[in-house]
């Protein structure tokens, strides 16, 4: 086996990597772009210990530094190719997201848009919505405005006098309209992030909001489509609206899987390794009767007190109606209890909801951008690299002239 590994890796611009980095593991993928599709080659995983992380923010950065790289070594070894470039995926407690949609009125509506003129327009309206959802994350964590980062954004909607367009060049009109989705960071937890892509010392395509990620990795047909994603993770669980193909907002609570590990843990007096072990067992369903009863009466409690965090960050939110269906992802959506309470009604009912909401699990084979030539990746835990993977296609091609324009003045912010 070894005289393989000595083997030359292939290299190519069409390659790049896709780095998740959760509270519980460590996830790598090598993938290959090839216009708007790609391909995954090699996959690596980590698990992470239980001082490396806390809510989805890195505490030991030198600790979780060497797991990044063992994960790309066992994901470059199984593609037998060597990556330069990357996307790395953002995530945690404090890491909040908001689309912002403003107008601005131009002084001739008869005149031709140019780029000098969109630049401008870009110009005023990002620092106008940047200002907005910097100052309301700064009041919901009490972190000061110039302590928090801007993650990324990206625009959603464009509109000249309400018609949707995709380059604006060329168009005559009085109002242009603006979506720009804003993710924001504390920047002790982006400068963490900075730190480990400098010392895996590849080309970073970005660092992307791993909510706003999930929100993009389906198609829609209709360009009109209306989900909560909810990805339920090792420390937190983040929450994303899409509202007729647009991303309202994300928002996270710090609680995921790792705080059902822990009551199992101490439910049963046993160690948290342990206490994963049988969580995972009863997740499959292979636990004998009786324990499987003990087990549960254990998880129904925190699911609970989950449920509630769920209903009170979609109150957060803020809107008149929320989208009727659910998707879950992450490992911890494999606990039943997680699907099955979202299925009850009771919860429902402080909401603005126009009807019960369908409750889906996100399935790999969902993303049809992104063919899996691993055969490995199976299950909810593998859909936000996935979605990271189909997010970094939009920066490897050839991007819209509006989002390079946007790109430009991100950077001078």
């Amino acid at each position: 086996m070894r005289i393989f590994r000595r083997i030359k890796k292939r290299t190519s611009d069409a390659y790049f990597l896709v780095l998740d980095i959760g509270t519980d593991n460590v996830k790598a993928m090598v993938c290959e772009a090839a216009g708007a599709k790609g391909r995954v080659l090699g996959v690596g995983m980590k698990h992470q210990k239980l001082g490396d992380m806390h809510c989805g923010v890195v505490t030991d950065i030198a600790s979780v530094i060497a797991n990044c790289h063992s994960a790309i070594r066992e994901a470059e070894n199984m593609a037998g190719v060597s990556t330069s470039k990357m996307i790395l995926g953002i995530s945690g407690e404090l890491v909040k997201g908001a689309t912002s949609t403003t107008s601005y009125i131009r002084r001739d509506a008869n005149a031709k848009i140019d780029l000098a003129e969109l630049k401008n327009i870009v110009h005023k309206i990002q620092w106008r919505a940047f200002d907005i959802v910097r100052a309301q994350l700064s009041a919901e964590t009490g972190y000061n405005e110039i302590d928090v980062k801007l993650v990324n954004a990206a625009v959603v909607d464009v509109r000249i006098d309400g018609y949707k367009v995709n380059n604006p060049i060329g168009f005559q009109g009085k109002e242009v309209t603006l979506g720009i989705f804003n993710a924001f960071a504390p920047l002790v937890h982006y400068g963490a992030l900075q730190t480990i892509a400098a010392e895996i010392d590849k080309e970073l395509l970005a660092i992307a909001a791993e909510p706003y990620a999930l929100t993009r990795c389906l198609d829609y047909e209709d360009g009109k489509m209306g989900a909560i994603f909810i990805d339920v993770g090792g420390g937190t669980t983040d929450i994303a609206v899409v509202r007729d193909g647009t991303v309202e907002g994300t928002k996270m609570f710090t609680l995921g899987g790792r705080t059902f590990t822990k009551r199992l843990a101490q439910s049963l007096n046993i160690s948290f390794k342990e206490a994963d072990e049988i969580k995972k067992t009863y997740s499959e369903d292979n636990l004998e009767r009786q324990s499987h009863r003990i087990v549960r009466e254990a998880m129904q409690s925190d699911c609970d007190v989950w449920l509630s965090g769920v209903v009170l960050t979609l109150e957060e939110f803020g809107l008149d109606v929320l989208p009727s269906k659910i998707l879950l992802s992450g490992g911890g959506a494999h606990l039943p209890e997680i699907k099955e309470s979202l299925e009850t009604r009771e919860w429902v009912k402080s909401l603005p909801f126009t009807k019960k909401p369908q409750i889906s699990l996100l399935n790999p084979k969902m993303i049809s951008n992104i063919s899996d030539e691993t055969k490995l990746l199976k299950d909810q835990q593998d859909i936000v690299p996935l979605a990271l993977a189909n997010l970094a296609l939009s920066f490897m091609g050839e991007e819209q002239l509006v989002s390079k324009v946007l790109k430009k003045v991100v950077r001078l912010m």
